[in-house]
């Protein structure tokens, strides 16, 4: 016998778990995915790509080239940008990560 219940019973169930997943997304994921972002936007610098400008050419060849190539991209730009404007520093840095 057909009754009520045999088709509300599963509406219920996913609506509950809809809700209880959207919680957990507005609770706890975006919160966690927002603070990320405001930490990236603020550590790292509004100019960073243009650092790389004031360089001589052949230190920037040797930067894209490595950024290209390497696996080790982001430990190559965390040097880079710990380097500052100091050309020594960036050619170790290229020859380090790249």
């Amino acid at each position: 016998m057909l009754g009520a219940s045999t088709v509300i019973n599963p509406i219920i169930k996913i609506v509950t778990t809809v809700a209880i997943l959207a919680a957990v997304y507005f609770f706890l994921v975006k919160p966690v995915i927002d603070t990320t972002n405001d930490a990236f936007d603020k550590f790292l610098p509004d100019n960073f790509e243009s650092t790389f400008d004031s360089f001589p050419s052949d230190i920037q060849d040797q930067i894209n080239d490595a950024l290209d190539d390497s696996g080790q991209k982001n430990k190559l730009v965390d040097c880079v940008t710990n380097a500052g404007q100091d050309t020594d520093k960036v050619q170790r840095c290229v020859n380090r990560f790249g």
